[in-house]
């Protein structure tokens, strides 16, 4: 996203499968990321390709319930290669399904300047042991500095529970 100089990623919570034991402990998990935007639309300008962005990013999470999780991500975005922001992104994720979920994020940018970004989204996930790849489609707005642009971006990611 250009104009805040940042792309907004996350990845799902922890979600369990249909034969979890709802009364189980919840689960802890690490994250890693990558993400770029596919499309952005700065306020009042025309809408743009792909912005040439790369958000690597580190999480951890907790699963609350069987299918609602909390999770905090953070990480720095490069726009062609240099360095172009860093934010903090916390969020709240419900699977609704084994393999389908929806998120809640809201993202801080910290560097060069704060700001506020809503970046909800919808992801498919495949649990495969503690391992959880996936994979999710998100739109963002920058509404901190009254000024809300519109973004779109694709995020790989894959979860570790411990």
């Amino acid at each position: 996203m250009r104009a805040l100089g940042v792309i907004l990623l996350s990845a799902p919570a922890g979600m369990a499968s249909a034969a979890d034991d709802a009364a189980a402990p919840p689960s802890n998990y690490v994250a890693g990321f990558l993400g770029t935007t596919l499309g952005y639309r700065p306020e009042g300008g025309p809408w743009e390709g792909w912005q040439h962005d790369a958000t690597p990013l580190l999480g951890y999470g907790r699963q609350l319930t069987p299918t609602v999780a909390l999770e905090l991500d953070v990480g720095p975005t490069f726009v062609r290669g240099s360095y172009s922001s860093f934010s903090l992104t916390p969020g709240v994720v419900w699977a609704f399904h084994p393999n389908v979920y929806v998120a809640a994020r809201f993202v801080v940018p910290l560097d060069p300047e704060t700001n506020l970004v809503l970046f909800p989204g919808i992801g498919l996930s495949r649990a495969f042991g503690r391992v959880m790849p996936t994979l999710e489609l998100s739109v963002s707005s920058a509404v901190g500095r009254g000024h809300p642009d519109l973004g779109v971006s694709l995020t790989a990611g894959l979860l570790v529970f411990f």
